[in-house]
C-alpha cells in the first residue's frame, strides 16, 4: 500500500490516503466542498547506506599534486 496525497483546488484543503496500487487512479472528492481534488507529488525517503554504491565503492579520489 501507498500513502497518496491530495489537494482541492477550490478550498485548498489537504489529505492523504492510504490505498492499493490497483486504486491509485481513482479520484478522491474533498470532504468539505465535494469538489474533485488532485493528486500531489510527494517527495520519496530512502536511503542507500552500506557498500556497493557509486559514492562508497566506485567513485575515484582525486590525486594529490605533491606525488
Amino acid at each position: 500500500m501507498a500513502i497518496y496525497q491530495y489537494k482541492c483546488p477550490n478550498c485548498e484543503e489537504q489529505l492523504e490516503k492510504s490505498k492499493k496500487m490497483k486504486e491509485r487512479n481513482n479520484k478522491e472528492k474533498c470532504p468539505k466542498c465535494n469538489t474533485e481534488m488532485s493528486r500531489l507529488i510527494s517527495n520519496t525517503s530512502f536511503h542507500l547506506k552500506g557498500k556497493g554504491w557509486y559514492v562508497t565503492d566506485y567513485k575515484k579520489t582525486a590525486k594529490s599534486d605533491s606525488d
